[in-house]
């Protein structure tokens, strides 16, 4: 074989090794910095089960919570301009899901004693606002910094899915839910 045949059979096979190579070299050690998600990607588990009471005294189990993506704060009865914002917010995340709205609930966990004024719960009419009869149920949730600085994203099945910061951009939001529910086969 000619020199000029070596090379071009030497070309060819580096040619195909080359991106089997690259391959096995970014599935080793590379990994993204950042995925498509706006928030913080939680490890997957399962809220414990836990009696909840509405604000008429109502007792119903966590279990009841099932079947529909929930965005989910724990607040204080108080509520200042923080905690206002992120009810705002969650309400208009999933108003902007159009159709798939109903697919979506929200859920203030009270913290502490004590009820919300009446105006506020006013502009929130699909809220479900409820406390936890056993305060070691707000332990499950994870915290960056402190409780109530976070909206939750928890999933049909009742798992933790995502975390947002309060400041967190609306949009992302957003199009996290919308992307969500389009591939949901479940909720």
């Amino acid at each position: 074989m000619s020199s000029n045949g070596r090379r071009a059979v030497l070309g060819l096979v580096f040619a195909c090794a080359l991106p089997m190579l690259a391959a096995y070299l970014v599935y080793l050690g590379w990994r993204p910095d950042h995925g498509v998600n706006h928030g913080d990607l939680l490890e997957t588990r399962a809220l414990p089960a836990a009696q909840l009471t509405d604000l008429a005294g109502q007792r119903f189990s966590s279990e009841a919570l099932r079947g529909k993506w929930q965005l989910l704060t724990i607040q204080s009865p108080s509520c200042d301009q923080r905690c206002q914002r992120l009810l705002y917010v969650m309400r208009q995340v999933r108003l902007t899901q159009g159709e798939n709205m109903g697919r979506v609930g929200q859920l203030w966990l009270l913290a502490g004693s004590g009820v919300p004024e009446a105006t506020l719960l006013a502009e929130h009419p699909e809220m479900l606002v409820a406390r936890a009869a056993d305060p070691a149920w707000y332990a499950a949730f994870p915290v960056a910094s402190e409780l109530s600085a976070h909206v939750y994203l928890v999933d049909p099945l009742g798992n933790l899915v995502l975390r947002y910061e309060g400041s967190a951009d609306p949009q992302g939001m957003i199009k996290d839910l919308t992307r969500l529910l389009k591939v949901s086969q479940i909720g």
